[in-house]
């Protein structure tokens, strides 16, 4: 592939890239918890952005990134149903891989929409797309 941008995938503009915005998240974020994952959330100026990681204690890199690319898919399935304005990084835990597609989805979309509703009545229209389908 020669830099041709894949149909479903995340947007550069829309993904945490650099060490000091995933820092932010970190260390300014609120957290959601869910069996599966961590939300780490920050309202910030531009752009939403999404960022992915994995707990350590999923052991070997192999297995971590089989969670972070299933956390990406339950993402993507959701429409990415998130306002402008805000970063999110969903850290997986040690459940999720074993956890199902459909339970991880489920979770994002409990996720996506209590963070609607504490970022304020702004961000609540917008939170529900793609979930009405």
């Amino acid at each position: 592939m020669t830099g041709a941008l894949r149909p479903q995938a995340l947007p550069a503009n829309q993904r945490l890239r650099r060490a000091s915005e995933f820092q932010a998240v970190f260390q300014q974020g609120k957290r959601v918890e869910r069996p599966g994952f961590i939300a780490l959330w920050h309202e910030m100026a531009g752009d939403r952005k999404v960022g992915f990681a994995v707990s350590r204690k999923v052991r070997g890199a192999v297995r971590r990134n089989r969670v972070r690319r299933r956390l990406r898919e339950a993402y993507r399935l959701q429409g990415r149903g998130l306002r402008e304005g805000i970063s999110v990084i969903f850290v997986g835990r040690e459940g999720s891989e074993a956890a199902r597609l459909e339970t991880l989805t489920t979770q994002m979309r409990e996720v996506l929409v209590t963070i609607a509703q504490r970022a304020g009545a702004a961000g609540a229209p917008e939170a529900g797309r793609g979930q009405s389908e």
